[in-house]
């Protein structure tokens, strides 16, 4: 093999590797492009869920809330009857309400008012900070010895409309 030629299939190799070399470079690109807007997609997502995922954990906090208030209410009636079963619904009637935990008192009106975040820590109508949350307490008397309560949570997350329901049968067990 004559030098000319063995300088021509050199210079050919190297041609072709420099040309190789830029196609490697454009897929290597493409492919960590694809991997940081993924990467970019999924953080972006995860912020977004994390306010719904924690809103709808304190809404069902506050339906628990709701319930144990109405539970409270009834037992107190029990302690304040001192073994007399008769007096058990006293402020439970059937009908739709609002519980403060603050003062235990069953309201009707202002029903559709937001639960209000104090600097205490403590969920209210009264005092603090507004939140998107509202809870609607449903008491129906099945018969002497039972009540249906369902407390119902609804919010606004990101421009959406939220509601989760909880509902539970309370009896009346000192008379039973």
């Amino acid at each position: 093999m004559d030098l000319s030629r063995l300088q021509y299939f050199s210079n050919s190799y190297r041609k072709e590797k420099k040309a190789f070399t830029l196609v490697e470079a454009l897929v290597a690109i493409s492919i960590m492009l694809i991997g940081i807007l993924s990467a970019l997609i999924l953080v972006t997502r995860v912020l977004y869920s994390t306010s719904i995922i924690q809103n709808r954990l304190t809404a069902s906090f506050l339906a628990q809330e709701g319930m144990e208030l109405i539970r409270q209410k009834r037992d107190s009636n029990f302690v304040k009857g001192l073994g007399d079963s008769a007096g058990w619904l006293d402020g439970l009637g059937s009908g739709e309400y609002r519980i403060d935990a603050k003062d235990m008192i069953l309201q009707q009106e202002g029903i559709d008012e937001p639960l209000r975040y104090d600097k205490g820590g403590f969920y209210n109508y009264t005092v603090g900070e507004l939140t998107p949350f509202k809870r609607k307490i449903t008491i129906e008397q099945i018969d002497e010895n039972q009540i249906w309560v369902k407390v119902l949570m609804e919010w606004k997350t990101k421009g959406m409309f939220f509601d989760l329901e909880v509902e539970d049968y309370l009896f009346n067990w000192l008379g039973i």
